[in-house]
């Protein structure tokens, strides 16, 4: 009974390491542009583009995903990144946005971009696919 309490701490640890980045290039691409409200969250896929006031954001891929399934309980919450091309009048970056960590928003030209939320949420024998990933995100001025 011992060697199965112990396991436990090493099972819990490996089931809150990160999933593999889901990138832009393994998504289907979406060539239209939809037009958003400030102040009102939206959600995103990856390879989505969307344009909110003057900007044009596209959700390109999710750096990194350490959040804490569902199932299993962990020290910390883990935390999801992802990088937002942001775009306006010729210019362009971009952004790591963070679901735990900071930056969680960033400030673009008068506008504050921030992520909200990364889903799915993780469960631990389960991988999350490229296609299946969303950011919420608001934009404000």
């Amino acid at each position: 009974m011992r060697p199965l309490i112990a396991a436990l701490p090493f099972a819990a640890l490996i089931a809150c390491s990160g999933n593999k980045p889901a990138d832009i290039t393994a998504a289907s691409r979406n060539p239209t542009v939809s037009q958003q409200e400030l102040g009102r969250s939206f959600s995103m896929k990856i390879g989505e583009s969307i344009t909110v006031g003057e900007l044009r954001l596209t959700f390109r891929a999710v750096e990194g995903d350490s959040r804490c399934p569902t199932d299993v309980v962990c020290v910390w919450a883990g935390d999801g990144e992802i990088a937002l091309k942001i775009e306006q009048a010729g210019k362009a970056a971009v952004a790591a946005l963070h679901t735990t960590l900071e930056p969680k928003k960033t400030e673009w030209d008068g506008y504050t971009i921030a992520l909200v939320g990364l889903t799915p949420d993780r469960k631990s024998n389960t991988a999350i696919s490229t296609a299946d990933y969303r950011a919420e995100i608001v934009v404000t001025r």
